[in-house]
């Protein structure tokens, strides 16, 4: 009556326990029935068919080796141990167990091993997912060349991530990391770095990829982003992971976009400057197999617009030219501003011809065409009349490019100064080959 009631005591703990002798075969002689719920099993002969009623035959077949080894490790230092394995249920599903053992002597001098286990499976799958994101931390950041830190203020206790020697030639220091004070507490840091170049190691040769790239975003304009990732190898040569990140540039993208077009654009008139323009002109005519015709453009008289309107007039003027030029010429056209009041077109695939003509004629005419044609000037809102000079055009049209940016320039230049002594506001063309 009393085993009974110890039994049923036993059995209604979670868990399960069991027991079987530390000498000779690992035969079960006693299983509580948590065991046999633990393995899914109707009733015991079920169990003993599933396990044959031995602790090898708990144990998963992979690790049972080393389970073996890690008992007669513990139990050679005392009489304790405490291992983890799988076990294969009923229904073929795998479980993760802790087994808590201990070796005891009866009366006759006999070793067993008293063993409770506990189902730790959702524990198990927690600490893999918890690890691997550790481990996707640690390779971002280590792919990153950033430096992640972080500071318990109890202890003071400072844990650095990433390689901050290499970064910055030294080891790390307390100011590094506190930098402005938060609070009144004094700050006594114990900075550890953790190393990560092993993890490093693991990664294949050729196995990182890092490189910058866009995507469409909502509205359809480029989403820039930075990719890298990294592949991880076994032992045996295999892939295992492939870890990488997305890096958002957008921002930077943006800020190196405005910085380039502020360096390649006139400030004035927001046109190419000389030095973008010659440069994009250069590689075009290096490359172009079709007639190219370079214009170059003066404001006839411009020196007595500011002499009687004042620079923000002749500053306006050069506004609304440049506007006009940008508005007659194609998107594919190189329109600059070369200097003072001297302007440069490219047109990659404009011959001599009716329509090289047409194009000419209506730039030759200039934005102030219409307000000179009138008996009454134009002027600014409540304000004196304004400038409507005229402009005059030397074009030089190469037939069979590829040809030298110098020469072509020098044979619009000398073809505008024709136009100039033929009386101005008009355009003379020159056709080379």
């Amino acid at each position: 009556m009393v085993a009974d009631v110890a039994w049923q005591f036993l059995d209604n703990f979670p868990g399960a326990m069991f027991r079987y002798s530390a000498e000779g075969d690992d035969t079960l002689d006693c299983v509580s029935s948590g065991l046999i719920r633990l393995f899914g099993c109707e009733d015991y002969d079920a169990f003993r068919t599933l396990t044959g009623g031995t602790f090898a035959g708990i144990v998963h077949p992979d690790d049972r080796e080393r389970v073996e080894r890690e008992i007669a490790d513990q139990i050679a230092l005392g009489d304790n141990d405490r291992v983890r394995y799988r076990i294969v249920r009923a229904d073929g599903t795998v479980r993760w167990v802790e087994d808590w053992g201990r070796l005891v002597q009866d009366a006759s001098g006999t070793p067993w091993f008293y063993v409770t286990v506990m189902d730790v499976t959702d524990q198990v799958n927690h600490e893999k997912e918890l690890r691997r994101a550790n481990e996707r931390l640690e390779i971002i950041t280590a792919l990153s060349n950033d430096v992640l830190f972080d500071i318990q203020c109890a202890t003071g206790n400072a844990h650095v991530y990433g390689d901050f020697e290499g970064r910055f030639g030294r080891a790390p220091e307390q100011t590094d990391f506190v930098v402005h004070r938060r609070c009144q507490k004094p700050c006594s840091l114990d900075i550890t770095s953790h190393d990560l170049s092993p993890l490093m190691e693991q990664i294949g040769e050729n196995s990182l990829v890092d490189f910058e790239t866009s995507t469409p975003g909502p509205d359809g304009e480029p989403v820039w982003y930075r990719y890298q990732s990294v592949v991880l190898y076994g032992e045996d040569g295999g892939p295992v992971r492939h870890v990488g990140r997305l890096l958002d540039t957008s921002e930077a993208a943006q800020r190196e976009s405005q910085f380039r077009r502020k360096a390649e654009r006139d400030s004035l008139t927001g046109l190419y400057n000389r030095a973008a323009a010659l440069d994009r002109i250069e590689t075009l005519l290096a490359s172009e197999s079709r007639p190219c015709t370079l214009v170059v453009v003066d404001v006839d008289d411009f020196k007595s617009v500011n002499d009687t309107y004042g620079h923000l007039e002749g500053d306006a003027v050069l506004k609304e030219l440049a506007f006009f030029l940008s508005q007659v010429m194609r998107k594919e056209d190189i329109v600059a501003r070369i200097g003072g009041d001297e302007f440069l077109i490219f047109a990659p695939g404009l011959g001599a011809g009716p329509a090289a003509d047409r194009v000419l004629g209506h730039l030759a005419r200039g934005p102030f065409a219409t307000q000179r044609s009138t008996d009454d000037p134009p002027r600014a809102e409540d304000g004196p009349t304004r400038a409507t000079p005229s402009i005059s055009i030397g074009a030089a049209c190469c037939v069979t490019p590829p040809m030298p940016f110098e020469e072509l320039y020098a044979v619009a230049d000398s073809t505008l100064y024709q136009a100039k002594e033929a009386g101005k506001a008009r355009f003379h063309l020159t056709v080379i080959g």
